[in-house]
């Protein structure tokens, strides 16, 4: 109830400043472009809605930023904002959303495109931009000036929207907002900038087409058609991607199923390992490779060899326990089938039993040689075996597990690793949620390496509270 108070109160308050800068940019005096272009536009931004994909907390990202900035460009920033904002209402109403959910997407990307496009004309921006001006050379001073303003504008643009999604989806959820950056923003900024380039390429399209015929629509389309298709094929390639993901979870089902013991065990660690990897300012695509090893890491304990050492009650002989050292290797053997997990991901597997001090195995490797990836996993699946009940014991409380870590700091793990799961409040949270038994991990095994760097925008769409770069809630 009280996250839902502090979500109302805080898309009231994204509403109010919406309107305030609606109004402010009513003043920029741009007259209306025309009934033809405005619905051009907006159908264009809805369709682009429409081929949404899911981010990694509650949120959906698509392309449509492409045609809001296009709008900023070209018709300034308070039809661009309304552009953006009556699009955004048509494809909530569209997917049936919450009136909360509908207004937050709405104004929150009204304000991004209206506080750009403000900035921009605040800065000496000309609308239409000079390098679309007719007679006007690209390498012009003024042409060169009005598009580095553009990317300010865009600048302004994506962080505006990264900044109210990930406050709303940490308010709606209980997440720290550090947290949801991390899982839906960090490290796509860059890409984001990049990609709002196709935004002038559209707007220029469109000036160019009706000089030429009287109706910017064509160019329009000559600019949208290859966006639509390029995401098609993102599409199919991401269903492709899922499919694999199931493949993996299929896998590491049918190895928990040996041992009843072990339920869940490996999506909890590659839950533990990714929370570790981002605080250690990995990049998103190296996070990504540590959470799938950690996936992947007892996957070779589906050998037949195993599974009597799984379900044996009483202690092992030393030839068993040897016999049973031998998974962390057929399990990057299994890993290195698949060509794109070779490397890193299959180096991590192979080493994550790999202690600090060299004694541990397969390769008997110590300190900084140990891959990082593995180092990580070695925690999390040492942390994950305290924390689960155990015929012989049940689970270890969150002080004893962080005492365990920091008395074998140094010997079995890498000491600023351990340094960094004590100090860490979203870390220290996982374990205490794997602890309780109440870890969630449905978003874990639900990602995909690839999904980071697609340029998108925020919005919140249905079911649990799920925002969307446009990007919306």
């Amino acid at each position: 109830m009280i996250r839902r108070t502090q979500t109302v109160a805080f898309v009231a308050l994204v509403t109010a400043t919406g309107l305030a800068v609606l109004a402010s940019a009513w003043g920029a005096g741009i007259p209306f472009p025309g009934v033809g272009p405005f619905v051009a536009f907006v159908v264009a931004a809805f369709l682009l809605d429409l081929t949404y994909n899911p981010l990694h907390v509650g949120a959906v990202g698509s392309t449509s930023f492409v045609v809001h900035l296009a709008a900023g460009i070209l018709f300034g920033p308070f039809w661009g904002a309304l552009i953006t904002a009556c699009s955004t209402l048509l494809f909530q109403l569209y997917q049936r959303l919450s009136w909360v959910k509908v207004t937050f997407n709405v104004f929150q990307r009204a304000i991004c495109v209206g506080v750009g496009f403000l900035l921009y004309q605040a800065a000496g921006g000309s609308t239409p931009p000079e390098y679309l001006a007719e007679g006007v050379r690209l390498l012009s001073p003024a042409a060169k000036g009005d598009l580095a303003l553009f990317f300010v504008a865009a600048f302004a643009y994506f962080s505006i929207n990264t900044v109210l999604l990930s406050a709303v989806v940490g308010l709606s959820s209980g997440k720290p907002l550090r947290e949801v950056w991390n899982l839906n923003a960090k490290g796509v900024l860059g890409y984001d900038i990049a990609a709002s380039s196709l935004a002038v390429a559209l707007a220029f399209l469109y000036v160019v087409s009706e000089r030429a015929l009287g109706f910017g629509a064509l160019g329009f389309v000559a600019v949208l058609a290859p966006i639509l298709v390029i995401r098609h094929i993102y599409g199919l390639y991401r269903k492709l991607q899922s499919s694999g993901r199931e493949l993996l979870d299929l896998m590491v089902k049918a190895i928990e199923a040996r041992d009843p013991y072990t339920s869940g065990h490996s999506v909890r660690v590659a839950t533990l390992a990714k929370a570790i990897a981002q605080e250690t300012k990995m990049s998103a695509e190296e996070v990504e490779e540590v959470f799938t090893a950690a996936i992947l890491h007892d996957v070779g304990k589906i050998h037949e060899e195993f599974a009597p050492l799984l379900r044996k009650d009483s202690k092992l002989t030393p030839e068993e326990t040897a016999l049973l050292q031998t998974h962390s290797v057929k399990s990057a053997d299994l890993v290195g089938i698949i060509s794109s997990f070779r490397g890193t991901i299959q180096n991590a597997v192979r080493n994550h039993h790999e202690r600090w001090d060299g004694g541990g195995y397969p390769d008997g490797m110590a300190g900084d040689s140990i891959p990082l990836g593995a180092r990580i996993i070695m925690i999390s699946d040492t942390t994950d075996a305290m924390t689960t009940d155990r015929p012989y014991r049940g689970r270890l409380p969150l002080e004893a597990v962080i005492g365990e870590l920091q008395k074998y700091r140094g010997t079995q793990f890498d000491p600023k690793l351990v340094d960094l799961v004590v100090n860490s409040v979203t870390v220290r949270r996982v374990m205490a949620e794997m602890v309780a038994g109440s870890l969630k991990t449905d978003e874990a095994t639900s990602e995909g390496g690839s999904k980071r760097v697609q340029p998108r925008t925020m919005s919140l769409l249905r079911g649990r509270p799920s925002w969307s770069k446009i990007r919306a809630f």
